[in-house]
């Protein structure tokens, strides 16, 4: 039997943990998440609310403290798994996994290290977006690649609707080499080049029509329902556009 210790948020999370759960030979030793009133607006399960009260620990914290750390260590995984967690895992905790610590991230690393890429990815106007399955490193999604996929970005489609199409993807990708990671039957290979790295964006975008149309049509679909509209100010009125 392997031990695994899950660091899991939205939508994908709770989907990778029924896929292992159900694995008779994977005990799920603990469960570690961190949730946001938004995970309920835009419609995605809780990990709380489905695994709570179940066989498997689940815990909340808002940050990794040094009690957490002692309690993976006391657990000895052979794997941990961040899946989509909000917060970087420090190196003294990602180095207690017996094996390795693996992270799933929604672009085609080493381009669009960060936290959102996918918004980035079509603000500036790329064709292809992909999801790696990688090892975890003291940096940010710079550890050797496991697994990567690419895929097409559909005409039109929003920040919301790739998001949520490559969590989708992304789990898909999670469980079809699931059973290739844990046995150790992937080679990591290191990433190429420098690559890029984009941070946080502003949750709210003002048009500046000095801009070409093309950036602005690619904000403004960054920037869709059920996210806050691009905003601006229009024949004296103050507007949100939706689309474009």
């Amino acid at each position: 039997m392997k031990k695994i210790v899950i660091f899991g948020c939205q939508q994908i999370a709770v989907d990778f943990i029924r896929y292992v759960a159900n694995q008779s030979d994977i005990i799920i030793a603990l469960v570690v998440t961190y949730e946001l009133p938004l995970d309920k607006t835009y419609g995605y399960e809780s990990v709380i609310k489905n695994f709570s009260g179940s066989d498997i620990e689940v815990l909340s914290p808002h940050r990794v403290t040094k009690s957490l750390i002692d309690k993976v260590r006391d657990i000895n995984p052979d794997y941990i798994f961040s899946i989509y967690y909000r917060q970087i895992l420090p190196k003294s905790l990602l180095s207690l996994a017996k094996f390795s610590s693996i992270n799933i991230h929604p672009s085609l690393l080493p381009n669009y290290r960060g936290p959102v890429p996918t918004a980035w990815i079509i603000e500036n106007g790329e064709k292809y977006f992909g999801i790696t399955i990688h090892l975890m490193d003291e940096g940010i999604d710079t550890g050797d690649i496991l697994v990567q996929q690419k895929y097409l970005i559909l005409d039109d489609e929003t920040g919301f609707e790739l998001y949520t199409r490559g969590m989708k993807l992304g789990h898909e990708l999670l469980m079809s080499n699931f059973r290739a990671i844990i046995n150790e039957e992937i080679k990591p290979r290191s990433q190429v080049g420098t690559g890029s790295y984009f941070g946080k964006k502003n949750g709210k975008y003002t048009i500046s029509w000095q801009e070409n149309a093309e950036k602005i049509n690619n904000k403004i679909r960054v920037h869709a329902k059920p996210y806050n509209p691009a905003e601006t100010t229009l024949f004296n009125r103050y507007i949100f556009i939706n689309r474009a």
